[in-house]
């Protein structure tokens, strides 16, 4: 598992960036450059690609919302009025130029008019009439959802400096999400979106943009521009968060645990004896708690993959051969000395995160040793030597394949556990395919999600019966659920940064997970840091508007 966690930079300005390449480095972006890769950034959180369009108000907000913006309403509605059908990555970049993220001094100013005592805090029945009867209103609802916000509210009064400092991290981290997104995607990153096109390292001047007509019309005048509109700023920030729910879990050191952490040296074999009505059973292996610690071992000598003879013809090495051949052994799934395409395509998935179609399997059966329409262990490594051949003999793709099945230069298994899982049955001949789990989807997010509905501390979003948090905990990890019984999405904020030791697979303490209709979600596994310490989960969870 992963660790990581927020000031009032705009968009057009923001400074820090991903990791720079060299050319980057010789060539520092310009300010032009920054903020279109903020603009892609927030584009590809929403769409698949630059080429789709934005083609509703929802969808306009939620892109908005990932810019680091928080429009009103009111705002919406200037860019998207009843006779929009769409807009695109171009007048997305344009509203984003208008729209200036709100500072947060602008906000404090916003909510300082209605404290009268300047204490930093607002009562709540000023906040209400505020909200409920001058301008662009709020509902009771939506007022009663921003009142219970546990972090912000208490004795009657509004804490309107936690608010924005929650608000403005908030932001933060939704630009630093969608630019991390950016950056390890470089598939994204080549992408040509709208009339820009990323610059070269020589500087290239970027084309002259033209504006779409769709965007620029005749209101496109005073009334695009909501500078100095404090109401509307704090509009839209109170609507942002509709309500929270916070969890607090203080879990004890485990004294069971050795000063040190020991790596497994044995193999172990678990066992369960049963018996089982008829029907489909899912059998789930799960590492949940489990930490095998990385080896360190530093490895200077390379092993050698292929070698030629003295015709100059390609060759498996020795030693290379060996390591296909346990690879070939945990790949056949179902132990029967062949290689299906569903079981090939584990391996596929692994190694190179593509699978091989109908088509590209007929071709690999005429052209490699087969047995029952499955691959042999013969044919499986004529499949390497061909990889190797159409590359002249360069390894570099053989040793994608290896490190990506766990193992290292000297083709030593550091970074993988392999395991058998051996089923016997006496009154009947069972059926027993392997399925893939694709991680966060699939039958392992469905399974944990069956177990925790079942098991779990449901708690009920306050004015919101339809969105339900659950939550799990033992001794070693927290898991936390959530369900949306509602028929619109939802995006929920999380918030960990007040628990002690802990730890969670999203690596962040801040973070947004979107909850389709009619769905349920895992939201974040939680361990601690240390086991030997006492850990202490503390989360808040708030409905986004």
């Amino acid at each position: 598992m992963a660790i990581s966690p927020g000031s009032d930079a705009a968009f057009s300005s923001q400074k820090s960036t991903p990791s720079e390449s060299p050319q980057t480095k010789k060539f520092p972006q310009t300010e032009e450059e920054i903020f279109y890769m903020n603009c892609r950034a927030a584009y590809l959180t929403v769409f698949k690609s630059s080429l789709e369009n934005i083609v509703s108000k929802d969808q306009l907000y939620l892109a908005l919302q990932h810019a680091g913006r928080n429009p009103s309403q009111k705002t919406i509605n200037k860019y998207w009025t009843p006779q929009t059908a769409k807009l695109n990555f171009d007048d997305f970049c344009i509203i984003l130029r208008k729209e200036k993220p709100t500072s947060k001094a602008e906000l404090l100013k916003s909510f300082k008019q209605l404290d009268v005592n300047d204490d930093g805090y607002i009562l709540h029945t000023d906040l209400y009439k505020f909200l409920t009867k001058r301008g662009e209103t709020m509902t009771r609802e939506e007022v009663n959802a921003i009142i219970n916000l546990v972090d912000v509210n208490a004795d009657g009064k509004f804490d309107y400096i936690k608010f924005c400092k929650l608000y403005m991290t908030t932001n933060e981290q939704c630009l630093k999400t969608t630019l991390e997104k950016l950056e390890v995607d470089s598939k994204l990153r080549r992408h040509q979106f709208g009339n820009h096109v990323e610059a070269s390292s020589e500087r290239d001047p970027s084309p002259v943009r033209k504006p779409s007509p769709r965007i620029i019309r005749k209101t496109d005048q005073k009334t695009l521009s909501n500078k100095g509109d404090t109401r509307s700023s704090l509009l839209s920030a109170t609507r942002k968060f509709k309500t929270s729910l916070s969890f607090t879990i203080t879990m004890g050191a485990n004294s069971n645990q050795n000063s040190k952490l020991t790596e497994p040296n044995l193999i172990k074999v678990f066992g369960w004896t049963g018996e089982l009505g008829p029907g489909i059973y899912w059998l789930i292996p799960s590492t949940t708690g489990c930490r095998l610690r990385k080896e360190v071992k530093p490895v200077t000598d390379e092993a050698q993959l292929v070698y030629r003879d003295e015709t100059g013809e390609l060759f498996l090495t020795k030693e290379f051969r060996s390591t296909l051949s346990d690879i070939f052994e945990v790949i056949d799934l179902d132990g029967n000395g062949l290689l299906s395409l569903e079981e090939y395509n584990f391996f596929e998935l692994r190694t190179s995160g593509e699978k091989c179609d109908e088509d590209a399997w007929a071709v690999c059966r005429e052209n490699f040793d087969t047995k029952k329409n499955e691959l042999t262990r013969q044919g499986f490594m004529d499949l390497n030597l061909m990889e190797a051949n159409d590359r002249e003999g360069d390894p570099c793709d053989l040793w994608v394949t290896l490190h990506s099945m766990g193992y290292n230069k000297a083709l030593e298994l550091t970074e993988a556990c392999p395991f058998v899982i051996d089923i016997y049955a006496e009154k009947c001949k069972p059926k027993i395919k392997a399925v893939h789990m694709e991680a966060c989807s699939g039958q392992l997010e469905k399974a944990i999600c069956k177990s925790l509905l079942s098991k779990g501390d449901a708690k009920v979003m306050d004015g919101y019966e339809n969105i339900i948090v659950h939550t799990y905990n033992c001794d070693t990890w927290i898991t936390s659920v959530v369900e949306n019984k509602s028929d619109e999405k939802v995006i929920i904020h999380i918030n960990n940064e007040l628990s002690k030791n802990c730890v969670n697979n999203r690596g962040l303490n801040v973070f947004a997970v979107e909850v389709a209709p009619k769905s349920t979600m895992v939201c974040q596994h939680v361990m601690p840091l240390n086991e030997r310490q006492e850990w202490v989960y503390y989360c808040i969870y708030s409905l986004i508007s």
